[in-house]
């Protein structure tokens, strides 16, 4: 789905297989020169929900929740690869190669916390053998509605959730989600949770005044900073929230017209822009927010 757009499966998994050993040296490392420090792995992580109470449909869910999430926190947090997952893989024939010494090195990267970019969450049913593959359509245009169911035959395929708003770019907007998610993480690692990546990618227009209104960011922002807050009283421990992002910036698939950034940047996909910053409302809202620790949303 991204730049370059190379399909290979088994080359898709051996790469993830060496970034997981580069992981753990990394961790080793950082060990030896910061040993007061605190490391850990960041992982962009998209709870998954069944679509209805079928079992086909709860099994299509477990299929998804092991094969895009568990298959890299497990790795990350006990340096192993979750056995259903691989079981999969290898019957297809492209599970990655390991080496002798890989699953020791895998363990001994053990980190002191899991870093998380949260966004959505996503809604899967029951995908038949001949059902939809990985090829879908995937919006990076902007344009509501355009984005394409996407699975794997057998095993999984995404569905719309009705009960849930998009953005733009058919995201959907679940701050529950976020929540649901970090209860998980608890639950099965026991590790501290950084959240290393949220926000909205949304068109910004500029104001006549100069001005830029983003409410729909601050609403954004402020209802998963209170699911962050239920949360921890759920028993999560929370490190760190980072918003994504300070200032707009290249987006890898949909370049500046969608923005992220509590700052406008003006630049622009086609023309010579003067590359000005602008302090959105969002801006002055977060800056309340951090002042206040949260208690001021």
């Amino acid at each position: 789905m991204h730049p370059p757009g190379v399909k290979d499966d088994k080359l898709y998994y051996q790469v993830n297989h060496h970034a997981n050993l580069a992981n753990a040296v990394a961790i080793k490392e950082f060990r030896n020169y910061v040993p007061d420090g605190k490391i850990g792995p960041s992982f962009a992580y998209s709870p998954a929900y069944s679509a209805t109470s079928k079992p086909e449909d709860v099994l299509a869910a477990e299929n998804a929740e092991e094969l895009t999430n568990h298959w890299w926190m497990d790795v990350y947090a006990w340096g192993e690869y979750p056995k259903a997952t691989w079981d999969y893989l290898n019957q297809k024939g492209i599970a990655p190669q390991t080496e002798k010494g890989d699953f020791e090195l895998l363990k001994e990267g053990k980190p002191d916390f899991m870093g998380v970019n949260y966004y959505q969450t996503t809604t899967y049913e029951k995908n038949p053998l001949n059902g939809v593959t990985m090829d879908g359509h995937f919006n990076t245009t902007g344009k509501k509605g355009t984005m394409e169911d996407t699975g794997i035959p057998g095993l999984y395929k995404t569905v719309t959730n009705e009960n849930l708003e998009r953005t733009n770019w058919d995201w959907n907007i679940d701050p529950q989600g976020l929540r649901i998610g970090l209860r998980r993480i608890t639950n099965r690692y026991r590790l501290p949770i950084l959240i290393s990546e949220n926000g909205l990618g949304e068109y910004d227009e500029v104001n006549d005044d100069g001005t830029i209104h983003d409410d729909y960011r601050i609403e954004y922002l402020r209802k998963h900073i209170q699911a962050i807050q239920e949360a921890i009283t759920d028993g999560s421990k929370l490190i760190g929230y980072c918003v994504w992002s300070f200032t707009d910036l290249l987006s890898w698939l949909n370049g500046f017209q969608k923005r992220y950034g509590l700052v406008y940047v003006n630049q622009h996909e086609v023309g010579e822009h003067d590359l000005r910053r602008i302090k959105k409302k969002s801006f002055y809202w977060y800056k309340e927010v951090i002042k206040s620790n949260g208690e001021s949303l």
